[in-house]
């Protein structure tokens, strides 16, 4: 019996010895996921407190600019050119950023032009890969995404 005792305290402080040595890896914050069409049906996260908005997304439309329309499928208010960051619009504390209109979902953003201009009012993009990609929140400090070096 104390031969056994005797092992399994050995393996318990090679096991010990061996989680503390190890390094440890940062958790960096999920960003909401797209469905099988390249769609975000949601801007908002569940994370280990609840849920919380992703509030930053980077424009990745291959043309260049992506149209930001009044309504969902409206007509165009403004261009936003790939590169910018937007920041999502959230009417409300419990509302998503992401609203469906006849079947596609489109994000409501605030255009933030890279120069320090005045922000715009809200505008709708389509909500899919091709377009924007969500910014972690992790990366974004003071209103601004900070690089990774």
């Amino acid at each position: 019996m104390n031969r056994i005792f005797a092992l399994t305290s050995t393996f318990s402080l090679i096991a010990l010895a061996i989680a503390v040595s190890s390094p440890a890896q940062a958790q960096v914050a999920d960003v909401p996921t797209v469905n099988s069409k390249g769609d975000f049906t949601t801007a908002r996260v569940l994370g280990n407190r609840g849920y919380y908005r992703n509030t930053h997304w980077l424009v990745v439309d291959a043309s260049g600019s992506l149209n930001c329309r009044v309504t969902p499928n409206g007509a165009v208010k403004t261009k936003i050119y790939t590169g910018w960051v937007v920041a999502a619009s959230f009417p409300s504390k419990d509302a998503d950023a992401v609203v469906t209109h006849q079947g596609s979902p489109w994000l409501r953003v605030v255009p933030q032009e890279p120069f320090g201009r005045t922000p715009q009012t809200p505008c709708f993009v389509r909500a899919n890969n091709r377009f924007v990609a969500p910014i972690s929140i992790d990366f974004v400090s003071d209103g601004k995404v900070r690089l990774v070096q």
